[in-house]
């Protein structure tokens, strides 16, 4: 009796949109198949394709991804390949642990070893095609192998906090009178100066854009919002979130005075709908041909501006522009700003009631005045009693009334 429930268990968790055949019967029973594609594997790569081939591939790079996670599945099992559905436990314990130290490939040479932060996310996305299986009905009578609390389990490693990942203001700032001041070294080529000048102001420009990635610099327009607002500002939305139900991809961005000297350096010039840095993307006509010019320029971007904190800051930090966004919070928090104001710019979510969709919740002048704070422009001058000495009444005057604004402002 016990048998037949069991078996009864196992055909009412089959696909309910599937149909009900003989082939897959057995493949919920003996976890085997006569079918190639019907398989662990096989609805991994179904999986891959459907992101590659729906909405025009805009889920390219999270395909990729996937696909990344199915190589180092294949690469490090390869001793012992997964056929049909018959995958356990002791399979994904063998692939992490492959992940963690690597493996000996054909050749006798060690490979497949991955960061905690890689093993972290194919972890998760095999996880995903698991409970696709699950859902299925292909791995009905397959234990369950993935928690972070059950020992012995399979542990999927979080993530790291990056909270060391920024450059404060007082850096960033220096980065900033580098490019202005065009100080690289005579030493350099004429096109590596060009090369070196356009990738550290893109680097700057993720900053004081609100941390906004380098997709979304590629993507920027000249849309009717800037010219409406009289240039004063760019409005767009996160390519990470767009397409997400909620509301929180649109941003907002202010264009503060060093913002707008990097844009006059190395900006296209402003047209209605036009690119703002067109030669991010290079006219990449589909999304596996931007993701590959962006991850360019952000190759070009990270040894570049090592370059320039090697060679002319003498610095031993070698920032990526993915330290760009953690460096606008970072900062803006540490200067006391509104942690409203820090989320709401970053494009993270908000309110999801109407109202909260026409309500400017921070004007655009309280958006300049916060991201002004994010480089160091006009430090204060230390006063000494020789400075104090030599002053005439009317300069120790002045001096007093701007104390008093800053202490007041």
């Amino acid at each position: 009796m016990a048998i037949i429930e069991k078996y009864h268990q196992l055909i009412l968790n089959l696909d309910k949109g599937r149909e009900l055949t003989m082939e897959a019967v057995r493949t919920v029973v003996e976890g085997k198949t006569q079918v190639d594609e019907l398989s662990f594997v096989g609805v991994w790569e179904e999986i891959i394709r459907k992101m590659l081939t729906e909405n025009d591939g805009a889920r390219y790079k999270t395909a990729l991804a996937y696909k990344n996670a199915l190589d180092s599945f294949k690469k490090i099992l390869w001793r012992h390949p997964i056929s049909g559905f018959e995958i356990s436990i002791d399979d994904l314990r063998r692939w992490d642990n492959g992940m963690r130290n690597g493996v000996k490939d054909r050749k006798g040479e060690l490979v497949g070893k991955l960061s905690d932060t890689t093993r972290g996310i194919y972890l998760r996305e095999c996880r995903a095609v698991w409970n696709e299986c699950v859902n299925r009905g292909y791995l009905a009578n397959v234990e369950y192998p993935f928690s972070n609390v059950k020992k012995g389990y399979i542990s999927i490693p979080v993530g790291e906090t990056r909270k060391d990942k920024y450059l404060d203001v007082e850096r960033m700032t220096q980065l900033y009178h580098v490019f202005v001041n065009k100080e690289y070294p005579e030493t350099w080529t004429p096109e590596l100066r060009m090369n070196v000048n356009f990738s550290l102001g893109i680097f700057l420009v993720q900053y004081l854009c609100n941390g906004f990635n380098l997709a979304d610099a590629g993507l920027l327009t000249y849309n009717k919002y800037y010219f409406d607002n009289e240039r004063k500002a760019f409005k767009f939305h996160r390519k990470k979130t767009r397409n997400n139900s909620g509301n929180g991809s649109e941003v907002i961005v202010p264009i503060i005075e060093p913002l707008q000297v990097i844009l006059d350096d190395i900006a296209a010039e402003p047209v209605l709908d036009g690119l703002v840095f067109p030669t991010i993307i290079k006219g990449a006509k589909n999304e596996a041909e931007f993701f590959k010019r962006t991850a360019q320029e952000n190759a070009n971007v990270k040894k570049r501006v090592g370059r320039v904190c090697q060679e002319i800051l003498g610095w031993e930090v070698r920032p990526s522009g993915t330290w760009c966004r953690h460096s606008y919070a970072t900062n803006l928090t540490h200067a006391g700003v509104d942690r409203g104001y820090i989320s709401e710019s970053m494009g993270h979510s908000h309110g999801n009631s109407i109202t909260d969709r026409y309500i400017a919740n921070y004007p655009l002048e309280k958006q300049m005045e916060y991201n002004n704070k994010l480089l160091d422009l006009h430090p204060k001058k230390t006063v000494t009693k020789e400075d104090l000495e030599g002053m005439s009444r009317e300069e120790m005057t002045a001096l007093l009334l701007e104390m008093m604004n800053k202490k007041n402002g």
